[in-house]
């Protein structure tokens, strides 16, 4: 209602739970951003998933599903029994968001961070965690990257010959989702300038967080509204290249394509195939573009779609 009142597209986003629970979902607060109004639910169980499906079908533009459910989606998709009949239902990784949204932080919030020695602490007992996908996604952007990773049994359970390692770092970041992998021994390793980011939402010990306030130490807690605000604009704009922009057709009889498809050579490409409106030049077979016909024949059909869009030559508007 929000969003068809304020003229906004509108999404919401069916998210895996990122630990286990008893529940079938939570629903948490709408969002808005740059004319995107978005929701977001926690999702536990196959029969809250399908009553959400049911439920927001015809109410938002973009149903939009976490790859992390671990349900068959057959029902959902293609000729399925509950495929959405007004909105359209997409995949994302909720997974990826966080890793982004740690990136966007450590890129805004710290100077010179290519020069930063970072270590990223997170479980080694959690298949596909996020201190591994940190670790690699960040890797570039920072002057270091190291890993530890701890059994789980406690934060607070340091081992030295690892701890001696957090002297010289600038950057600890905990990250495991809603789990706490820093501890009181880590923090206390660290300088006093070391800047703490807690990248799952709950990974600092309470001895932890005090030590750090003492300390004086930054503390960070990463906000994913940005990253989600973005894929979801990523999203919702590649779905509509392919589905609307790109393709394959006929203009007066002249062969054209539209984003992204590969046309033969001397093929007219337009800005889109659904709905055309100017002509962006010939096709050179490769997938590349040329911006002036090379024979009578190209110019001849140029004409023809110009004149059938309304133009006066190539990306003339």
């Amino acid at each position: 209602q929000h969003a068809f009142r304020r003229g906004c597209v509108s999404a919401f986003t069916l998210t895996a739970f990122p630990v286990s629970n008893d529940q079938d979902y939570v629903l948490h607060i709408t969002r808005e951003c740059d004319g995107l109004v978005y929701g977001n639910a926690e999702i536990g169980t196959l029969d809250a998933f399908r009553a959400f499906v049911k439920a927001l079908d015809g109410r938002v533009d973009y149903i939009v599903y976490d790859t992390a459910l671990c349900f068959d989606m057959s029902e959902f998709t293609g000729d399925g029994e509950n495929v959405p009949g007004n909105s359209i239902l997409l995949p994302y990784s909720d997974f990826s968001v966080w890793v982004e949204s740690v990136r966007y932080t450590l890129l805004t919030k710290i100077p010179n961070l290519a020069s930063k020695q970072v270590i990223v602490v997170g479980l080694e007992d959690v298949q596909d965690t996020l201190y591994a996908r940190l670790s690699i996604d960040l890797t570039g952007y920072c002057g270091s990257v190291n890993v530890h990773s701890i059994d789980g049994a406690s934060p607070e359970s340091g081992q030295d010959d690892i701890l001696s390692t957090y002297s010289d770092v600038d950057i600890i970041i905990g990250a495991a989702i809603y789990r706490q992998v820093l501890g009181r021994d880590q923090l206390d390793a660290c300088r006093s300038d070391a800047v703490v980011v807690d990248a799952g939402i709950g990974t600092l010990s309470t001895a932890a967080a005090d030590l750090a306030r003492e300390k004086g130490m930054t503390l960070i807690r990463v906000d994913n509204r940005a990253a989600m605000a973005g894929m979801l604009f990523s999203l919702i704009q590649s779905y509509d290249l392919v589905s609307r922009v790109m393709g394959s057709g006929e203009i007066d009889g002249v062969p054209v394509v539209a984003g992204g498809v590969i046309g033969a050579p001397g093929t007219i490409v337009v800005d889109s195939v659904d709905q055309p409106s100017l002509v962006i030049g010939f096709a050179d077979g490769t997938g590349r573009i040329r911006y002036k016909p090379e024979t009578d024949e190209e110019t001849h059909r140029l004409e023809r779609v110009n004149k059938a869009l309304g133009g006066e030559g190539i990306n003339d508007r």
